[in-house]
């Protein structure tokens, strides 16, 4: 009987990692650029521009793949997949679906605290440092 290596079946870690995983500043200023091309995406959408929209969209793939080495610019599964979603309504011509896929990825930014919804980046602590950056 011989044995068999889990190397060869089990993916390993890479031992490179992205330098935005490893320098905060980088990673703000990813974050910065995506939340800018979120909002020319959702102005494409918002007022029915097909081709901007796309535009906008192809641009959120390209820092995916430069930041993330992914086609897509968010890592949680929830809004990757409303991403996703946009960009197969996008193929399609389907201005409405990718709008409602819009809304989704939005909600996903969207926290309750204490029965009310909030907007992540403006909830603090009573000590006024931001909790949920």
């Amino acid at each position: 009987m011989s044995a068999i290596s889990l190397a060869s079946i089990v993916a390993q870690p890479s031992s490179t990692s992205s330098p935005i995983s490893s320098n905060p500043s980088s990673w703000q200023q990813y974050l910065t650029q995506r939340r800018l091309d979120v909002g020319q995406l959702k102005e494409a959408l918002q007022s029915g521009d097909l081709s901007g929209a796309k535009a906008a969209y192809n641009n959120l793939v390209s820092l995916g793949k430069t930041e993330l080495h992914q086609n897509n610019p968010f890592t949680l599964t929830n809004r990757a997949a409303d991403f996703s979603a946009i960009g197969g309504a996008l193929q399609s011509g389907d201005l409405s679906g990718a709008q409602q896929a819009l809304a989704a990825l939005d909600s996903t930014f969207k926290v309750k605290l204490h029965g009310t919804e909030s907007n992540p980046a403006a909830s603090t602590s009573e000590s006024g440092v931001n909790v949920i950056a």
